[in-house]
């Protein structure tokens, strides 16, 4: 029991002093990171998903999982400060696979190319990525680190006695499958990054492994690789969770992929 113990208040100072360290570029990430809304039942608004915002030559763009905005555009909007922000602009997407159905769709990325009216409008709630933050030829290793944030979907909620929606992120620090079997998912190693993911984790609160809320809501959402002592870069876009035993994970499709087709909407 002593022993458990120690190793407990181990994990509560190691966590203490990652929170501490990674702070800064996670609040920095979230600045980037959107959270997608939809009208449901009874016009209940209801999270839909993550996205990133970022800006490349002169334009901004809103990267997502294309299950998330590609067949829902016109349902689809951010929520500002005071209203509702349909993103006006122009859509790209990997294209529809043969079934017809998107969830066999293994690059998953829409792209909406803002207006500049949305454009102005996202500014004044999110910070755009710069391209000096967007790592391509990225080479994962199991020593460097990595992070996912993003919007679960059970961690947003109404405001009780308020017209207020609050969306609670979640950050999960990853580290790379390097030998994960993409060809049984019908994935390419070229395109898709594998991280664990188990549905455990810690934090400095509670440093028992527990489990974490359920991610469905984090596709569309950022792979982060924190590196150096304060900085950070965006090396892929999540996409899917895989639940297969012995094969559990998050895949995330390669933000070289995604670069590609902002360079091909010219």
């Amino acid at each position: 029991m002593i022993e458990m113990n120690n190793n407990i208040e181990i994990v509560r100072k190691v966590n203490k002093l990652k929170s501490i360290l990674f702070y800064p570029r996670l609040y920095s990430a979230f600045q980037s990171t959107i959270c997608f809304f939809y009208h449901g039942k009874k016009r209940k608004i209801t999270p839909a998903g993550s996205g990133v915002f970022i800006k490349y030559e002169d334009n901004y763009y809103v990267i997502t999982a294309a299950h998330i905005l590609a067949e829902y555009y016109d349902d689809t909007f951010v929520i500002l400060d005071d209203k509702e922000l349909n993103i006006g602009g122009r859509l790209a997407s990997s294209p529809m696979p043969p079934s017809g159905n998107r969830e066999d769709d293994k690059i998953d990325i829409t792209i909406l190319k803002t207006d500049s009216l949305s454009a102005k409008e996202l500014l004044t709630r999110f910070k755009a990525i710069e391209i000096t933050e967007i790592e391509v030829k990225h080479k994962l290793s199991i020593d460097k680190r990595y992070f996912s944030v993003g919007f679960p979907l059970t961690r947003t909620e109404k405001i009780w006695n308020k017209d207020k929606i609050r969306s609670l992120g979640f950050t999960y620090q990853a580290e790379p499958i390097l030998n994960f079997n993409f060809n049984k998912f019908g994935f390419n190693q070229s395109t898709t990054i594998a991280i664990k993911f188990d549905g455990k984790v810690t934090s400095a609160k509670i440093p028992q492994p527990h489990l974490s809320p359920d991610l469905t809501g984090i596709s569309g959402s950022g792979l982060w690789h924190f590196y150096n002592k304060n900085n950070k870069s965006l090396v892929g876009i999540i996409i899917e969770k895989v639940k297969e035993t012995g094969y559990k994970g998050i895949l995330a499709t390669k933000i070289d992929i995604v670069m590609k087709m902002i360079q091909k909407m010219g």
